[in-house]
């Protein structure tokens, strides 16, 4: 997962949702497994077809803008050969916790 996270894409991604906003990628616990990765040294995930999540939480209301810049991020990863498959889901929450918009917005590629 180390390729992902070190990523110039991840960072950029990070440094767009700010720091009060929440970004998470997610990989099936059993994919480790399937692929006898040790869970306690950095792996790369680029030579295995793996779908992970990524969940970014934002704490604002949906904007107009969003399925592009969202669409914009995927498009990018698979580009630059970071992540070939996953799923992406945004959901939209206040910092106390209160949900800002009924449904999330999400996308696999």
């Amino acid at each position: 997962m180390g390729d992902i996270a070190e990523s110039d894409d991840w960072e950029e991604i990070q440094e767009e949702i700010g720091d009060s906003n929440q970004l998470l990628l997610v990989f099936d616990e059993r994919i480790g497994k399937e692929l006898k990765i040790d869970p306690n040294k950095a792996a790369s995930y680029k030579d295995y077809e793996v779908a992970p999540t990524i969940r970014i939480t934002l704490s604002r209301k949906k904007q107009d803008a969003d399925e592009d810049r969202f669409t914009e991020i995927i498009t990018s990863l698979k580009k630059d050969r970071v992540l070939k498959n996953g799923n992406m889901i945004v959901e939209y929450i206040s910092n106390n916790g209160v949900l800002l918009e009924d449904e999330e917005w999400s996308k696999s590629f």
